[in-house]
C-alpha cells in the first residue's frame, strides 16, 4: 500500500528515512581531518550558529566586564565566532589558528572591523607557540567529550605559563560524568554522539562523576578510574553514556550541544548482565587528546 503525506511533513519524513545516516554523520563531521586541518568547512557554520555555546562565552565575558583594556590570547579562533564578542573591548589580542584555509577570512574580518591594529595573528600549532608577554585571559574551546579527542588539557598546560598571576582561563573546569546503559552499536563505530539519533540509550544508572579537570593545574594525561554504580534496573549493559559539564567561568556554563561536546555513548569492552540494587564497578582507562576509539571502559562485579 502506498501512503500519501501532507507536504508540510515532507521534511520530517526525509529525516525519518535518514535516521541511520544521521546517527553517525555528526561523529564524522567532528572527526579531525588532516586535509582540512580539523573540521570540514561547513562545520564552522554549525559552530557559529550554536547560540548556547556562544552564549556561554558571552556570559563569561560579561562576568569579566568585557575584558576592558585587557590583553587576551585565544586559541583556535576559527571564523571568529567567539572572538568578535570581545575584540572591541580588549587592549590587545593574540589570536592563534592552525588552519591555513581560514587565515585569509580572519585577516579580512580583522581589517574590516578595525581590529587588525590591536591583534597579533599567529598561524601555527598552539602546543609550540611562545608569546612575547603574559596575558590576562586565555580562551580556548578545543574540547571534546571527556577531552578524549581534542588537546584541551595539553594546550592549556603549555599556554598557562603565559597567564598573569591573577589571569583567567576560559574554560577553567570540566566535570566528566558517566552512567551505564544499553545502546545499539555497529561494527564500525564503537562510539557516537546522541544529538541526531532516533533512540536514546536504555539507561540503568544515574550519572556519577568520573573526574574533574581543573585546567589551571591539570598535568597528567592518562586517566584510570574505578567508579561504583548501583543499577536501578536489571538487564544487560553494553555501553557507557558520557557527558561533560563545562564551567567557562563561575556562573557561565556549557553542557554540550551538537557543535561541541555532545553527550556520547561508548561501547564497553564486553556486555555485562546487571541486577537492580547490586553494586558493579565501571573501570575507565583513557588518555586526553588521543582518540575515544582507544578509550577502554569495562564493568566488573
Amino acid at each position: 500500500m502506498s501512503l500519501k503525506y501532507n507536504s508540510k511533513f515532507d521534511f520530517i519524513s526525509k529525516v525519518v528515512d535518514h535516521y541511520d545516516n544521521l546517527k553517525y554523520a555528526l561523529l564524522e563531521s567532528q572527526t579531525f581531518n588532516p586535509e582540512t586541518y580539523g573540521f570540514p568547512n561547513f562545520y564552522y557554520k554549525v559552530m557559529e550558529t550554536d547560540q548556547l555555546r556562544v552564549d556561554a562565552y558571552k556570559n563569561a565575558y560579561k562576568k569579566y566586564r568585557g575584558m576592558k583594556n585587557k590583553v587576551v590570547c585565544e586559541i583556535g579562533v576559527g571564523t571568529l565566532a567567539l572572538t568578535k564578542h570581545y575584540l572591541d573591548d580588549v587592549k590587545k589580542a593574540y589570536l592563534i589558528e592552525s588552519n591555513p584555509n581560514v587565515i585569509p577570512f580572519v585577516k579580512k574580518e580583522l581589517k574590516k572591523n578595525g581590529w587588525d591594529k590591536k591583534v597579533v595573528l599567529i598561524h601555527g600549532d598552539a602546543l609550540k607557540v611562545e608569546l612575547p608577554e603574559k596575558v590576562d585571559y586565555i580562551i580556548g574551546e578545543l574540547m571534546s567529550i571527556f577531552c578524549a579527542n581534542e588537546y584541551q588539557v595539553q594546550i592549556f598546560k603549555h599556554m598557562r605559563k603565559f597567564l598573569k598571576p591573577n589571569g583567567k582561563l576560559l574554560p577553567e573546569k570540566i566535570i566528566n560524568l558517566a552512567q551505564l546503559c544499553y545502546a545499539e552499536f555497529d561494527k564500525e563505530h564503537p562510539h557516537y554522539p546522541l544529538f541526531f539519533t532516533r533512540h536514546l540509550p536504555e539507561q540503568f544508572t544515574t550519572q556519577k562523576t568520573i573526574n574533574t579537570i581543573n585546567l589551571y593545574k591539570e598535568s597528567k594525561l592518562r586517566i584510570q578510574k574505578k567508579t561504583k554504580f548501583k543499577p536501578l534496573l536489571s538487564g544487560t549493559v553494553n555501553g557507557v553514556y558520557l557527558h561533560s559539564f563545562i564551567q567557562v567561568a563561575e556562573g557561565a556554563n556549557f553542557t554540550g550541544t551538537d557543535s561541541l561536546m555532545p553527550p556520547t555513548v561508548v561501547k564497553l569492552r564486553r556486555p555485562v548482565k546487571v541486577k537492580a540494587g547490586e553494586t558493579v564497578t565501571l573501570n575507565s582507562d583513557y588518555h586526553y587528546g588521543t582518540n575515544l576509539n582507544e578509550a577502554k571502559f569495562w564493568v566488573t562485579k
